[in-house]
This record gives C-alpha cells, structure tokens and sequence, in this order.
C-alpha cells in the first residue's frame, strides 16, 4: 500500500514536466547538446533491448531465445 508521502510524491512527479537535456547540461553547446541527445538514444535503446531480452528469457511461453528474434547474437552450431 502507498503511504501519503508516497501518493503526493508520485501525482507532483506526473504534474511537472521531465526535464529535457538542455534542463539538466544547460552549459552545452548545440553541438555538444546533439551529441548528447545522441547518446542518450543509443543508450535507452539499449535498456530497451535487454529488457525486452529478459522479458523473452523469463517468459513462460517465450522458452529460450531462438536465432529468429537475435540473429546476429546467437551463434548455432555449424552441421556436419
């Protein structure tokens, strides 16, 4: 169960707006800013990718990952 504390903490956290990278490195420069939008992306959608790996490792009907959905990171073994 959710204290009070908790509960107004979680509705003042949905009211305000997240930051933007600007918000949190306002110093940068437009070039530096871009790259660490950049950085940003290829990082979340890193997160991304293994929870969406574990989610596929944990799930019941998922069993064990196949050459289908990672190719490129599954190695099978060589026939004959």
């Amino acid at each position: 169960m959710i204290g009070q504390l908790q509960r107004d903490t979680l509705v003042s956290m949905n009211a305000s707006p997240a930051p933007n990278i600007r918000d949190l490195y306002p110093n940068l420069s437009e070039k530096e800013l871009a790259a660490a939008e950049d950085n940003l992306d290829r990082y979340l959608t890193l997160v991304l990718r293994i929870f969406e790996r574990m989610e596929l490792e944990t799930s019941p009907q998922g069993g064990p990952l196949t050459t289908r959905h990672y190719s490129g990171i599954i190695r099978m073994p060589q026939s004959g």
